[in-house]
């Protein structure tokens, strides 16, 4: 049931932008905020953001994610 509860929050925050997530205002914001760095370690703004960076980004923080994606599931 905490695996429904998490995915319908993923949806929710990506839903307009679903297939192409990195395109999304608020994610693009989420991830400069979190301090995404490129290649060379340099911090990327917002409109850098490319679907490149957006995979490595999920894929590198993907423990962090799952426990906000816990946490905001929680409050339903």
């Amino acid at each position: 049931m905490l695996c429904f509860q998490m995915l319908r929050v993923a949806l929710r925050l990506a839903w307009p932008y679903l297939l192409i997530p990195w395109r999304s205002p608020l994610l693009r914001w989420r991830m400069e905020t979190y301090g995404l760095r490129d290649a060379r370690g340099v911090l990327v703004t917002a409109h850098e953001i490319n679907a490149a960076l957006c995979v490595r980004f999920l894929v590198t923080n993907r423990a962090a994610l799952v426990r906000f994606l816990r946490w905001a599931a929680s409050f339903r």
